[in-house]
C-alpha cells in the first residue's frame, strides 16, 4: 500500500477519535493521536534540556514536598519485552523511553515527537535511519548507545523471550525485515545467524539504520512503543530474569525502581543521568491496590494523589462539592470482554471435528445472547460504559457498532436457550463445569455476580475465581483459563491495532487462540491492499468474523474511566486513548506537587 493511502486513512480516523474524545470530555484535553506518520514531529515541542525547570513554576511545591502516592494493579513484568497489561506498560513508560513518543499537542490531541532519537528517520527505499541524541546516558551513567537498541530490538524478535508483542515489529505492521523468522526460529543452530539478519543494525554509536519488508506510515508510532525500548546486554547476561530487580536494573527513562515489596507498592526515584527535561517529583510510591474501593477511601483521607476509581464511586464524587474538581471520567479507547479459550474441548474445540466445533459455538454463543449488557452497564457501572457488541471503538475509522452485531450476538435470551439446545447442552444438562477468572475488586465482583446470574438463568452454570493483577496477567499469558475478563484498550488509533497479533493465527497477543482461516486471509488482503477503502473493508472482515463467531471474544461494553487526581498534583493531561495505565500522558517528569 502507498504511504499517502495509509497516513489518509489513519488521519481520518484520528480527527474522527478526537472529536469524540473531546466532545465526551465537555471540552477537556483529549488523546486522539493526531500525527503518526513516518515524518511526524517536525515542528513538535522539544525535549527540553537535561536540568531545565519542570512545568509548574511558582505554582510548584518545594522540592522536600515533591512526592507522590498512586494506585496501580501489581506488574507481572518490568522488563517491556515481557509485557502486555497496562499496570506493566504505565511503570515501564516511568523507567524506560523509546526513540520516539506519544505526547500531548496542546489541541485536544496527542502528537507523535522524538524522544531518544535526534529527529525524524531519514527514508531511502525500505532503509530507515535514525540518529540518537547527542550524550544519552543509562542510569548507571554508562553512555546510551545504538547498540543497544540493536539488542532490545533483538529481544523483542527472539522466540525464547517470547515477547506478546513480536507482532507490531512483524509483517502486517512494523514490517521489520527478519523479525519474524528469528521469532519462529526453532533451529539453535540457526540462531546467531538469524539474529545477525534482522533489519536493524548500529554502524556507529548514534546512528540507526532499520530495513523494513516495504514502507510502514506509522514508523514512528509504532517506534514509540515499550516493545522498541532499548536494553542492556551486559546486565541481561549477568543477572538474567532477576535484571529487572531494584538492585540490578538500569533504566533510560526518568525514574528509576529502586524498591518493590510484593502485593504492597514500588518506589521510583529520579534518575540522575536522565537527559530530558529535569523531574519535579522526587519520589513516586506505587501502591498495588485491586480494590478501587479501597483506592478511593484512600484519596479522600489524603493517602493517594492519584487513583482509578469504581463507576459507582464517580456518581458519588459527582456530587461531593470537594470531590467533584477532582474527578476525571475519560472516554476509553477500550471494549471490555469476556474472553474464551479456543483451545478449550467444550468452548472453542480447536482442531476437533466439525460437529465439536459447531457445538463449541453455538455455547458460545448462548453465553453472548444471555447478556443484557444495557442491563449489566446501569446496574453495575451507574451507565458510565457504553454497551457494546462490537470491537472496533466508537471513534475509529472502521467503526461499524452494535448496530452490525447486536441481532448476531447481543441480547436475546429465547434464543440464548436456543443456543443452548443446540450445542447439546437444553436447559444446560451434561453442561461440564465452566470457570471465569477475574481481576478481585468489589465492581469486578458485581460484574461478575450478574454474569454468572445471567447465564444460570438459562441453565449454564459459570463459577467465578477471585485473583490479584497479577495472577490475572500471568493466568492469561499462560493460557491458563476457560473464560477471562479481559478486553483492548488502543494503543495507536488505527484499525491494525485492535487486530493484528490478536486474532490471526499464531498472534503475539492471541491467548485465547482465535484460529480461522477467513481472517487469516482478509489479514493478508488488509497487507497488501493499495487503497485506503480496500483496507479498511478487509480490517472489517475481520471484526465481523471474529465478533459474529465469537472468536476468542465475547464483546461487553466500551469503558469510560473514571479518575481521581489530586488538586495538589499538576502537570496531568487526560488522556484515554493509549495504553498509559493511568489519566495522563506518557510525561511524568512533567507532573508536579502544588504549593
Amino acid at each position: 500500500m502507498t504511504i499517502r493511502n495509509r497516513w489518509f486513512l489513519l488521519f481520518a480516523g484520528l480527527i474522527s477519535l478526537a472529536m469524540v474524545a473531546t466532545v465526551a470530555c465537555g471540552g477537556g484535553t483529549s488523546s486522539a493521536d493526531k500525527t503518526a506518520t513516518a515524518g511526524a514531529g517536525s515542528g513538535g515541542a522539544k525535549t527540553p534540556a537535561s536540568g531545565s525547570p519542570t512545568t509548574g513554576g511558582a505554582d510548584m511545591a518545594p522540592a522536600d514536598q515533591q512526592k507522590m502516592i498512586m494506585q496501580l494493579g501489581e506488574p507481572q513484568f518490568y522488563d517491556p519485552h515481557r509485557s502486555n497489561f497496562e499496570q506493566d506498560i504505565a511503570v515501564e513508560r516511568f523507567l524506560f523511553r523509546g526513540l520516539y513518543n506519544l505526547t500531548d499537542d496542546g489541541k485536544g490531541g496527542v502528537k507523535v515527537v522524538p524522544e531518544m532519537a535526534a529527529g525524524d528517520p531519514t527514508i531511502s527505499g525500505n532503509d530507515y535511519t535514525v540518529k540518537l541524541k547527542p550524550g544519552l546516558k543509562w542510569s548507571d551513567g554508562k553512555p546510551l548507545v545504538a547498540a543497544d537498541f540493536v539488542y532490545g530490538f533483538q529481544r523483542e524478535c527472539d522466540g525464547k523471550v517470547a515477547s506478546p508483542y513480536q507482532g507490531l515489529l512483524g509483517a502486517g505492521l512494523g514490517e521489520l525485515k527478519g523479525c519474524d523468522e528469528l521469532f519462529g526460529n526453532k533451529d539453535e543452530a540457526q540462531t546467531q545467524a538469524l539474529t545477525d539478519a534482522l533489519g536493524v543494525k548500529a554502524p556507529d554509536d548514534t546512528t540507526l539504520v532499520f530495513t523494513l519488508n516495504k514502507k510502514v506510515a506509522t514508523f514512528t508510532t509504532i517506534w514509540s512503543l515499550w516493545a522498541t525500548f532499548p536494553s542492556r546486554k551486559d546486565v541481561i547476561a549477568q543477572f538474567g530474569d532477576k535484571w529487572t530487580d531494584p538492585a540490578n536494573i538500569v533504566v533510560n527513562g526518568p525514574f528509576t525502581l529502586t524498591e518493590i515489596v510484593a502485593k504492597d507498592h514500588a518506589t521510583l526515584k529520579p534518575n540522575p543521568n536522565w537527559g530530558g527535561q529535569k523531574p519535579a517529583l522526587q519520589q513516586i510510591t506505587i501502591k498495588f491496590i485491586d480494590d478501587l474501593s479501597a483506592a478511593f477511601r484512600a484519596f479522600q483521607n489524603n493517602e493517594l494523589q492519584m487513583t482509578q476509581i469504581l463507576a459507582t464511586d464517580s456518581t458519588v464524587a459527582k456530587e461531593n462539592s470537594s470531590l467533584k474538581p477532582q474527578l476525571q471520567v475519560i472516554p476509553s479507547a477500550r471494549i471490555s470482554t469476556v474472553e474464551v479459550q479456543m483451545k478449550d474441548p467444550v468452548l472453542g474445540a480447536n482442531g476437533a471435528a466439525d460437529d465439536a466445533v459447531k457445538k463449541a459455538f453455538n455455547l458460545r454463543l448462548a453465553l453472548s445472547h444471555a447478556i443484557d449488557r444495557k442491563t449489566l452497564v446501569d446496574a453495575v457501572y451507574d451507565g458510565v460504559h457504553t454497551p457494546a457488541t462490537y470491537w472496533l471503538v466508537k471513534g475509529l475509522t472502521g467503526y461499524q457498532g452494535s448496530q452490525a452485531f447486536d441481532s448476531k450476538i447481543g441480547f436475546d435470551k429465547a434464543a440464548a436457550q436456543k443456543a443452548l439446545v443446540d450445542a447439546g447442552y437444553p436447559g444446560g444438562a451434561g453442561l461440564p463445569a465452566i470457570t471465569i477468572i477475574y481481576r478481585d475488586s468489589p465492581e469486578r465482583r458485581n460484574e461478575a455476580d450478574f454474569l454468572v446470574k445471567a447465564w444460570k438463568d438459562i441453565g449454564i452454570n459459570v463459577t467465578p475465581q477471585f485473583v490479584d493483577s497479577k495472577a490475572r496477567s500471568a493466568a492469561f499469558n499462560s493460557e491458563q483459563f476457560q473464560l477471562f475478563q479481559g478486553g483492548w484498550q488502543l494503543d495507536y488509533p488505527d484499525a491494525e491495532n485492535p487486530l493484528v497479533g490478536l486474532f490471526d493465527t499464531g498472534g503475539g497477543n492471541n491467548h485465547y487462540n482465535c484460529s480461522r482461516p477467513d481472517v487469516d486471509a482478509a489479514f493478508k488482503d488488509a497487507a497488501s491492499a493499495t487503497t485506503q477503502e480496500a483496507r479498511l473493508k478487509a480490517y472489517q472482515t475481520v471484526e465481523t468474523d471474529i465478533v459474529t463467531n465469537l472468536c476468542g471474544i465475547i464483546p461487553l461494553y466500551q469503558d469510560a474511566l473514571p479518575y481521581m487526581v489530586s488538586s495538589k498534583l499538576g502537570g496531568v493531561v487526560a488522556n484515554g486513548t493509549i495504553d498509559a495505565g493511568g489519566p495522563g500522558t506518557f510525561c511524568v517528569e512533567c507532573w508536579f506537587i502544588k504549593k
